[in-house]
């Protein structure tokens, strides 16, 4: 009896170091923004400053896009601007409009500038600035909030609207003719429709949903508005901790998805299941945590965030 009254209190101390001991290791270790259980022990990215827009917290960054000659377009949300980048880094202001709001930016096949803009607007432009152009056409008024957009191989428009909330999901994805004439509902029923991005193969939609925290995958009929039935949309993966905001889309098919306010992306197989991280220096300490948007330079393996917050807003690179 003795012995095991020794060996169960042993039992028992060892339990509570280990538990003890795992706490504080994790207390050592711990973050502004920590992991979610799901996503910890992934392949790691670490991203890489490229370039400093401005030191000021206050910018809040958004886009990007390149042109066919390898200039990057992001814009500057909340003072109204849209900036080109050189390859060699030399940035310049093509549009400032105030009260525009400027978010995610995509370019036509023809080599214009597409924005969806919070302001409610669409515009079109060419890429030094000029012809300046309202898209006027919408559907029952709808999208009354442009985030972001993606065009497909015929030039069609997919635009998200970012409205609604879980109590009244009225945001959605709705697509405009290559004419621009005409808009269609694709998905509906969304609260704040986000991101959005096309897989490889040009009749699947991949969706963030930031008010639900849900990454929507779209399947589409050769019309490219109907969902294919019987189960076409559905919903591969929830955001733990939220703060899901704009993605991309590689050449195989994965998807990376800008977790704002937590420093990283979260990169997903095909089927939406996560694959990887893509952490943001600084994002233990609290600095550089709103990563909004990421585009890949066409023809590369590189791609490129848009990062704003403490620490001022910055492009980085991964």
């Amino acid at each position: 009896m003795k012995k095991s009254l020794i060996f169960g209190v042993f039992l028992i101390t060892f339990l509570i170091t280990s538990l003890f001991s795992g706490w504080a290791n994790e207390q050592l270790e711990k973050s502004v923004v920590p992991l979610p259980p799901d996503l910890k022990g992934l392949p790691t990215i670490e991203a890489e400053p490229w370039l400093q827009i401005g030191e000021s917290p206050a910018l809040f960054l958004e886009g990007p896009a390149f042109d066919r000659g390898g200039n990057l377009y992001i814009s500057s949300l909340l003072d109204s601007r849209v900036l080109k980048i050189t390859p060699e880094k030399k940035v310049t202001t093509i549009l400032e409009q105030p009260g525009l709001l400027p978010n995610g930016i995509a370019f036509h096949k023809d080599g214009r500038m597409f924005i969806a803009c919070s302001a409610g607007k669409l515009i079109s432009l060419n890429p030094d600035g000029t012809n300046l152009t309202y898209i006027t056409a919408r559907y029952q008024g709808k999208p009354v909030f442009p985030n972001d957009l993606v065009f497909n191989s015929k030039g069609n428009l997919y635009v998200t609207d970012f409205i609604g909330h879980v109590g009244s999901p009225t945001g959605g994805v709705y697509r405009f003719s290559a004419d621009f004439t005409k808009v269609e509902p694709v998905v509906d029923g969304l609260a704040l429709a986000n991101g959005i991005a096309l897989t490889p193969s040009g009749n699947e939609l991949w969706i963030v949903e930031t008010g639900r925290a849900d990454l929507v995958y779209a399947q589409l009929m050769e019309d490219g508005i109907t969902i294919k039935p019987p189960a076409g949309c559905t919903v591969p993966y929830r955001f733990t901790g939220g703060g899901c905001d704009s993605m991309t889309v590689d050449a195989a098919g994965n998807t990376y998805v800008c977790i704002n306010g937590h420093g990283r992306i979260v990169v997903l197989n095909l089927k939406g299941i996560p694959i990887a991280n893509v952490l943001i220096p600084g994002r233990d300490e609290g600095i550089h945590l709103a990563v909004t948007n990421v585009k890949f330079k066409p023809g590369t393996d590189e791609a490129y965030a848009t990062v704003s917050g403490k620490g001022g807003g910055w492009v980085y690179k991964l």
